[in-house]
């Protein structure tokens, strides 16, 4: 009995060695199949939406976005399928989109780049995305990307002087690598992971991909490091899709490369309470002009290379954005506009214009040294506003010894051989839009320099009348403003104009210029 059963332990220690000898050649047989298909499960979980049915869902067709749609064939004979939208002139951006969806589903973005910021803008669709062909491996994107490039290069000549590299969400780790083989203007990343690597660290505590023997292909962090070009990142601090710590992680190895001289320059904006998507339509009446101010100045008003936008400072820039649009879109032409701007060489298109909607300026705070003096009702009235603000400071009445003239009354200046360096020709007088007004006797510079009281009334109207809508025209001279200086000289632009002036400290004439 004792040998029976001697045979069967060892028996059985047998069975259970062949038993786990069969378990681990089936582990191995999965391995090396995972192994083999890792590549693809890889990508699948990099670019999902390559098999999801979305194409029809919302297509090129559904959209007012008006834009230039272009295919083209990668070496392969795949489509590449996408867009572009602008003039063919001027800085223009290269957007690559996040991987939810196709190109249609990103075209709130482009229009935002495009009519929010100004700029042309093009970008294509992933392989398999849309109307592209395809499958995403990173070789395929990568081919898409310059094959994309140069088609739009050479049709829209485009330069790398004039290209701005925008990506969002996975878009950034395609623009990364797109970027490190090209020279460019600016960079800008919105919800950027830093590789491949540090989102498996962060998903399941290693990287995974080493044990299956996948090289981090897609590292924005380790790309970024020699990148000389300045660069944006914008991330919410509540993205539970790619955390905030991956923005930081790209931005701190931005230009971070010992090799690198001089390092770029580099801004964060962090958005409190922000999570991965809709960022820009959410935030992008806040974000426009800091987006715009990155992109169109060498050294943004950014008082520190972060920012943080939390909700007290989105009201705050919403409201700043509103008033720059305005300004930004003021009407300098038409003849009625309240900011039609003319000076010794712009005239009225007519030059016999005559405005509408005129209103005596005499008040308990005004002194109309002429008696029949008139403005425009919008000019008129912030000008008792901002008189009787001066009057209840100083007691006393603001004097107005000219306000509007008409062509014929201008023309009559010019006849008694008043000099172009001080009058306007009839046609070209600001007196003529019915919304200027010269203040108290005094007819020269100097009189306004030296003299104690004026001195007192110009330092108030400095740094008050732009609350009323009120600029000093003429403030820099003749070679600037095409006269001589003349602290007398109020113009009414309205409210936003006028602020924006103040806080520029330039003139009516040099805002012109800039528009033109």
């Amino acid at each position: 009995m004792k040998e029976e059963f001697k045979k069967y332990r060892a028996k059985l220690k047998e069975i259970k060695h062949i038993r786990k000898i069969i378990w681990l050649l089936i582990f191995l047989f999965l391995y090396i199949l995972l192994v083999i298909q890792v590549k693809k499960i890889e990508t699948i979980s990099t670019f999902p939406a390559v098999y999801m049915n979305v194409q029809d869902i919302v297509g090129h067709t559904k959209t007012d976005l008006k834009f230039e749609e272009i295919n083209i064939a990668d070496s392969k004979g795949n489509n590449i399928n996408g867009l572009y939208l602008g003039s063919g002139t001027g800085k223009t951006v290269y957007y690559f989109h996040g991987n939810g969806g196709p190109l249609s589903y990103f075209y709130s973005e482009i229009k935002y780049i495009h009519q929010e910021l100004g700029y042309n803008v093009f970008a294509y669709d992933y392989p398999g995305y849309g109307k592209s062909e395809g499958f995403p491996y990173k070789e395929n994107v990568d081919e898409f990307s310059e094959v994309f490039y140069e088609h739009i290069k050479k049709q829209k000549n485009i330069t790398d002087s004039n290209l701005i590299i925008w990506g969002y969400s996975v878009g950034t780790a395609v623009a990364t690598d797109f970027a490190s083989k090209h020279n460019f203007e600016k960079i800008i990343l919105v919800s950027p992971f830093a590789s491949r690597y540090e989102m498996a660290r962060d998903k399941l505590g290693f990287a995974i991909q080493k044990l299956l023997f996948l090289s981090d292909s897609y590292s924005s962090k380790d790309k970024v490091k020699t990148f000389t070009r300045p660069a944006l990142i914008i991330h919410g601090n509540a993205d539970k899709i790619v955390p905030f710590e991956q923005g930081q992680m790209v931005f701190e190895s931005y230009g971070g490369s010992e090799e690198l001289g001089k390092k770029p320059k580099k801004y964060f904006i962090e958005i409190d309470e922000s999570g991965h998507n809709y960022i820009l339509s959410v935030y992008g009446k806040s974000l426009k002009y800091k987006i715009l101010d990155f992109l169109e100045n060498d050294d943004p008003e950014y008082q520190v290379n972060f920012f943080y936008l939390n909700k007290k400072e989105k009201l705050k820039l919403d409201k700043r954005a509103y008033m720059l649009d305005t300004v930004y879109g003021s009407d300098l032409e038409s003849d009625d506009s309240l900011t039609k701007f003319v000076n010794n060489k712009i005239s009225f298109d007519d030059l016999a214009y005559v405005p509408e909607n005129m209103q005596p300026i005499n008040s308990d705070y005004v002194y109309d040294t002429k008696g029949n003096g008139k403005m425009r009702k919008e000019a008129s009235g912030k000008f008792h506003d901002m008189a009787k603000e001066f009057y209840d400071e100083y007691g006393k009445k603001l004097v107005v010894v000219s306000s509007y003239r008409s062509y014929a009354y201008q023309k009559g200046i010019k006849d008694r051989g008043c000099p172009d360096n001080l009058c306007a020709k009839a046609g070209y007088s600001e007196h003529q839009s019915g919304l200027t007004i010269d203040l108290f006797s005094a007819s020269t510079q100097k009189e306004w320099e030296t003299n104690k009281s004026y001195k007192i009334i110009y330092s108030w109207l400095a740094n008050n009348a732009h609350y009323y809508g009120f600029t000093n025209t003429y403030q820099k001279g003749l070679e600037v403003d095409g006269y001589e200086i003349e602290p007398w000289h109020w113009r009414y632009v309205g409210i936003d104009l006028a602020t924006y002036l103040w806080e520029k400290e330039i003139t009516f004439a040099e805002f012109y210029n800039t528009k033109k």
